[in-house]
């Protein structure tokens, strides 16, 4: 058996062969075990070697030089060829010794599934829903969007019976495998469209005036609240305001003073002395609220500084919020975007909710958007947080 050395000289059949191969490009590990030395070796000498100065490299007849040329090239594919075949019967035995592995493993035992038990028998869950964005009182037509969207007071009536008649579905699928007592309304906002004098926004969008905006909106919600409690056994209300609600430019008053908050002060006093129903709708812009054991965080979206994209602004945002209020929250719910949208980052999940407005002008012409009219409705279990999930179509009756 031949050894490899590293120490012995080089000869010029050595260094001949050495060249010849690397020229063809043979790999290093082959050349060393044809010359028995290391791989490392062979690239040593190759790289330090001056090969313009050697005998063979310009002496050699043309027809000498090719007829070793066409033995070294037989000699390396030689080679080549028995390193693969080892490589090949090595795969091969490798094979055959996993086969016969699989063969001799036993037979899996299967436990039939077995139902749990029934109806009522496993722990509950609650209903989420997201709501915001409804933007009462806004106004734009198909003529305006080139057929593409429409949006006033009595589109935003149908689609909100769109969505109680969603919820009462869903509720009906899922109550044939578990309790469903309580839902969650999550109200991030932008109830009505605004003031034309109070924001950024175009007035020529706004057909209606405030008074007429927010008792739309509030009578509206009222009898979303009374119908979803012929359905489930109590309700818990959260609110928190938008930026369309503020009722001066921004510095002008309170930022809470909010036509947002009037809504849901009106809508307390309208519930008050119904047991069922439970408020959450604070002075401040944000609400963290513990759901099943996980904790939810309720922003509407404008304070995000998105710096072009809003999905890592939100990120951000709830990074800081976390070291703010010392608490990590495990899901994040937010509006303002109007695109519905999920993300799971090292602050829990991100749930953005979309809108009741769909498309529209501004959208569609400046951001090249013509979303869907859409809200999210999803599951909060104890032990697995928020489970099943859906996004509303909130034109799933349309053809």
């Amino acid at each position: 058996m031949n050894k490899t050395n590293n120490t012995q000289i080089w000869s010029n059949e050595d260094l001949e062969y050495l060249y010849r191969t690397r020229i063809a490009s043979v790999p290093y590990n082959i050349i060393g075990t044809e010359l028995h030395r290391t791989a490392e070796a062979c690239k040593s000498k190759w790289l330090k070697t001056n090969w313009t100065n050697m005998d063979f490299y310009n002496n050699i007849d043309y027809k000498v030089k090719a007829s070793k040329a066409e033995a070294f090239e037989d000699k390396i594919q030689k080679s080549v060829e028995t390193k693969l075949e080892v490589f090949r019967l090595r795969a091969d035995a490798i094979a055959d010794r996993i086969e016969k592995a699989i063969k001799r493993a036993p037979n899996v035992k299967l436990t039939p599934w077995k139902p749990k038990g029934k109806k009522g028998s496993q722990s509950s869950e609650d209903m989420g829903l997201v709501l915001s964005d409804l933007h009462v009182g806004h106004s734009h037509t198909f003529e305006e969007t080139g057929g593409l969207s429409e949006y006033n007071i009595d589109v935003f009536i149908k689609r909100l019976k769109v969505l109680e008649n969603s919820v009462s579905d869903i509720y009906e699928l899922h109550t044939c495998m578990y309790d469903i007592p309580k839902l969650h309304i999550f109200c991030l906002g932008d109830i009505v469209e605004g003031m034309n004098n109070a924001g950024n926004w175009s007035p020529v969008y706004i057909n209606t005036p405030i008074y007429d905006q927010i008792m739309v909106g509030f009578e509206h919600l009222c009898k979303s609240i009374c119908y979803f409690l012929t359905i489930f056994k109590e309700i818990h209300f959260y609110g928190v305001r938008g930026n369309h609600g503020r009722i001066a430019p921004t510095g002008a008053e309170k930022d809470y003073a909010n036509w947002d908050n009037m809504c849901y002060d009106m809508l307390k006093i309208k519930f008050g002395d119904n047991p069922r129903v439970k408020f959450t709708a604070p002075k401040t812009w944000w609400i963290m609220s513990r759901i099943k054991k996980h904790n939810f965080l309720l922003v509407h979206g404008d304070d995000v500084r998105s710096s072009g994209h809003a999905i890592k602004g939100l990120e951000n945002f709830v990074q800081s919020m976390s070291g703010i209020i010392k608490e990590k929250p495990d899901y994040t719910l937010c509006g303002h975007f109007h695109q519905s949208s999920e993300l799971s980052t090292n602050y829990g999940k991100m749930i953005i909710n979309g809108s009741f407005v769909g498309g529209d002008v501004y959208s569609i012409k400046n951001l090249h958007k013509n979303t869907r009219a859409e809200q999210k409705i999803f599951g909060i279990n104890e032990s697995r947080g928020v489970t099943w999930r859906y996004d509303i179509d909130l034109d799933g009756n349309k053809k």
